[in-house]
């Protein structure tokens, strides 16, 4: 199966670069949440911190979870 992207540039660059670091920030966002999911698992954070952490891992889409 293949698939093909198409862009008028330069007015499409913004889509363009989108999709070419579309993989990098879903790593980020996963390596993000991995971090965050340490903090409150294993460490010993301050309420304030686990709230924090607990509050970015819910803004992360589930779906860009699914590497």
């Amino acid at each position: 199966m293949k698939a093909s992207l198409h862009f008028t540039l330069p007015e499409d660059q913004g889509d363009f670069d989108a999709a070419l670091l579309g993989r990098n920030a879903i790593t980020a966002l996963w390596e993000i949440e991995n971090h965050c999911r340490a903090i409150v698992k294993h460490g010993d954070p301050r309420e304030d911190m686990r709230e924090l952490c607990e509050t970015i891992r819910a803004m992360i889409p589930p779906a860009c979870l699914e590497v």
